[in-house]
């Protein structure tokens, strides 16, 4: 079998091979995809050129602004006009042009699952969406400020991005006002402890398609598979539970309901290794790292 590369669409050959895998795999084990060969090469270095700022709301000032975001903890990392940065542990306004978000969403209804501080549903909505931003775990860690913060930047770029505080298990088109054309569901899947759950629960309000962000682990495993962390393994974060590899997200996302799988984009390769400070060796492929994919109703 050809190894697909990082750019290419898992076509509808493949989906459809996969499908009838998974149905053999109800006999007997039968393989869904063969494991991704990466060259490191071929790996994306996040960095955007041409990050354009969030403008501020007419009445505020990035005075005021950075004042009152100072000795708050951030994940995202947010820049406005006049070169004026908030920074978080995540360079997010660098990688944003990893995560597959069309240029417009004019018309369409965007959900963005665990926002954190809000980044990409802002972002979805100056580029036209009516957008939902829900969250519930880190809206409601005591040592998180991610729903103060989300406030802070919804009230300084004026962007009427609505919210909600909701868990991914109880996501519905009746709990949340329909199905959304586009569901961001970035740097979660990882953390579910009920992978398949989580995604089936993304799929019920897909109306065209659902941008999914994890860590990915076990490329060299030629079936799907996914690592597990328990305790504080990962990162020294406890709330980190399964790293899966590519074969592993398609057929969740299958099992799930969705019809068809895109892998878009994949960075921080060795990712695992380099966490757990194992010395990395560049030279060979990758067997961990983040991935994005398009996962189609």
């Amino acid at each position: 079998m050809r190894v697909p590369r990082p750019t290419r669409i898992f076509g509808a050959d493949l989906v459809n091979r996969t499908k009838r895998a998974a149905a053999a795999a109800r006999q007997g084990f039968a393989p869904i995809v063969a494991p991704p060969v990466w060259d490191v090469t071929q790996w994306v270095t996040p960095n955007n050129p041409t990050v354009i700022p969030f403008q501020l709301a007419p009445g505020h000032s990035a005075e005021d602004l950075l004042a009152r975001a100072e000795g708050r903890t951030w994940f995202h990392t947010f820049t406005f006009e006049g070169d004026v940065t908030i920074s978080g542990y995540d360079p997010t306004d660098r990688k944003a042009n990893l995560f597959g978000l069309p240029e417009s969403l004019d018309g369409k209804r965007v959900l963005d699952v665990g926002t954190y501080d809000g980044y990409f549903a802002f972002e979805a909505a100056r580029r036209g969406a009516d957008v939902l931003a829900t969250d519930k775990f880190s809206w409601d860690w005591h040592e998180s400020d991610a729903r103060e913060n989300f406030e802070l930047i919804r009230e300084f770029t004026g962007l009427p991005v609505r919210d909600q505080t909701i868990s991914v298990e109880d996501l519905s088109p009746e709990s949340i006002g329909g199905s959304y054309d586009i569901v961001l569901f970035y740097g979660v899947l990882y953390h579910a402890p009920d992978p398949l759950g989580y995604l089936r629960a993304i799929r019920r309000v897909t109306g065209e398609y659902a941008l999914i962000e994890t860590v990915v682990d076990l490329l060299d495993i030629d079936r799907p598979a996914a690592a597990c962390y328990p305790g504080a393994f990962l990162n020294g974060d406890p709330s980190n539970n399964f790293g899966p590899n590519y074969a592993a997200v398609e057929g969740w996302c299958l099992d799930a309901g969705f019809s068809r799988i895109e892998h878009l984009a994949n960075w921080s390769p060795h990712l695992v290794s380099d966490l757990a400070g194992v010395p990395l060796d560049m030279t060979k492929p990758p067997t961990s790292g983040r991935a994005v994919f398009r996962a189609w109703a």
